[in-house]
C-alpha cells in the first residue's frame, strides 16, 4: 500500500512541477556578455566568449550569478510542493553515516557524518575500540562549504595526510 501512496505521491509532485514549468515558460534570462577571446589552435581559431566568467571573483561574474539566482529561486520559491519535498528529503537523509574503516600506519581511518553535515569528518584510532581524534574537518576549510575533501590518502607510517 505505501508503494502506491509513494507512486501517487510522486507522480502529482512530477505534473505539478510540470505544470509550473510550461506556466512560467515566459521567464526572462539575464544575458552574458560576450566577449572577443578567440584561441589558435594550430591554425583553427576557437571562439571562447565567456572567457570573462572563468574570474570567479570578478565583479561582473558576481552581478550575472546574482542575477541568474533572482530569477532561479523566484522560480523555485513558487513551487508549491518545494517546502514539503525539502523537508522529506532531510528527514530521509538526517541518519549518521559511518564509511569503512581503512588501517594504515598501525592506525585506522575512517569518515563520519552525524546526519546533515555537508561533508564528513575524518577520524582515527590506533585500535577499533580505542579513542578517536579527528583527523581534518572539511566543513571547517571553508563557511561556504566551497572547500571540499573529495578523498584522502594516509601515508604508510600515518604520520602524514594528503
Amino acid at each position: 500500500m505505501h508503494h502506491r501512496v509513494w507512486l501517487r505521491t510522486a507522480l502529482l509532485i512530477v505534473v505539478t512541477c510540470g505544470a509550473s514549468v510550461f506556466a512560467q515558460s515566459s521567464i526572462k534570462y539575464p544575458q552574458p556578455r560576450k566577449g572577443e577571446v578567440a584561441d589558435n589552435y594550430f591554425g583553427t581559431k576557437v571562439a571562447d566568449p565567456y572567457r570573462w566568467m572563468e574570474d570567479l571573483n570578478a565583479p561582473e561574474v558576481k552581478q550575472w550569478v546574482d542575477a541568474e539566482n533572482a530569477v532561479t529561486f523566484k522560480y523555485l520559491d513558487s513551487l508549491p510542493v518545494r517546502d514539503v519535498l525539502k523537508k522529506r528529503i532531510t528527514e530521509l537523509w538526517d541518519y549518521p553515516k559511518v564509511t569503512v574503516p581503512r588501517y594504515e600506519g598501525r592506525h585506522w581511518f575512517y569518515r563520519r557524518n552525524s546526519g546533515l553535515q555537508r561533508q564528513s569528518v575524518v577520524f582515527t584510532r590506533e585500535t577499533l575500540n580505542g579513542s578517536e581524534a579527528v583527523v581534518l574537518d572539511p566543513n571547517s576549510l571553508s563557511p561556504d562549504g566551497t572547500i571540499a575533501l573529495s578523498d584522502f590518502v594516509p601515508s604508510p607510517d600515518a604520520q602524514h595526510f594528503a
